[in-house]
């Protein structure tokens, strides 16, 4: 299987996990991670996840732009997506507000099967290791689809 991860990062939080995914998985899979400036197809990508960080209560606008650009290849694919972002230490109160306003404007530019999403908490280049396992643990079932 070949899996894709495309992401952007301004300060480096959601690199890391992107990063930490292409590890975990490499063994497994045939992986590449590519920020979304540096590819131009997914041609050959039979996973695609997608990674974005939240700034100002939205995903990064550069990672919907990828997603909208690449829509006709994506409806072939199947697609997960994580975000990184700091409400989530919030628990339960903002589950609605991050469905709704952080992965479903991704999800809405996605036309292809969508096998899985998860939330991580991080913040500004900082993300701990305990979120970081979750990732790769995720990454792994995704394998599985």
């Amino acid at each position: 299987m070949k899996v894709c991860i495309v992401y952007d990062s301004r300060h480096g939080t959601t690199e890391k996990v992107a990063r930490a995914i292409k590890e975990a998985i490499e063994g497994y899979a045939s992986v590449e991670a590519y920020k979304v400036h540096e590819i131009t197809t997914l041609e050959d990508c039979e996973l695609v996840i997608v990674g974005a960080p939240i700034y100002y209560e939205r995903p990064l606008r550069s990672v919907l732009e990828f997603l909208e650009e690449h829509s006709d290849e994506l409806k072939k694919k199947k697609v997960a997506i994580f975000v990184v972002c700091f409400a989530v230490a919030f628990g339960s109160l903002v589950r609605w507000h991050i469905q709704n306003y952080y992965i479903k404007p991704l999800k809405e530019r996605i036309p292809g099967e969508i096998v899985g999403t998860l939330v991580l908490r991080g913040g500004i280049g900082n993300i701990g290791e305990g979120e970081i396992e979750k990732a790769k643990r995720w990454a792994f079932r995704l394998l599985d689809f």
